[in-house]
């Protein structure tokens, strides 16, 4: 009876293909390899690619030291490495509201200050000055 099962399973046996590998949409493999690419990192870009004048700015922006200007990115401990990342944002939002405004222009920086005054509690702040002297 084994005899006649194994015979029996023999018959009803499909070929089976050999698969080489499983192919990924082009798409995908791209993205797969932006993933694990070592220059997508934040302490990548810290150390190669930002200038010593960016890092400066990053830096101060974070609260950091001067000596974190030229300390590698991978030896601040998880709160430098969380300030840094809050102060990209925030230097991020003020690059956007000055780029929403379409003021980024040179020529809009180098206008005289406009006939009337713009900010409310610079106003105030002016007036108290003159009022003191």
């Amino acid at each position: 009876m084994a005899n006649s099962l194994a015979q029996s399973d023999e018959k009803n046996a499909v070929q089976l293909e050999v698969v080489e590998g499983r192919k990924l949409p082009k798409g995908l493999t791209e993205i797969k390899a932006l993933m694990g690419d070592t220059k997508r990192t934040p302490g990548y870009l810290f150390d190669a690619v930002l200038t010593e004048q960016q890092r400066k700015i990053v830096c101060f922006a974070a609260g950091l030291k001067q000596r974190h200007i030229k300390m590698s990115f991978y030896k601040f401990d998880v709160q430098e490495r969380k300030a840094v990342h809050k102060a990209i944002l925030n230097l991020q939002s003020i690059v956007a509201t000055f780029a929403d405004a379409n003021v980024l222009m040179p020529e809009k920086f180098e206008r005289t200050q406009p006939k009337f005054e713009v900010v409310p509690h610079l106003v105030a702040e002016q007036q108290t000055n003159t009022q003191t002297h």
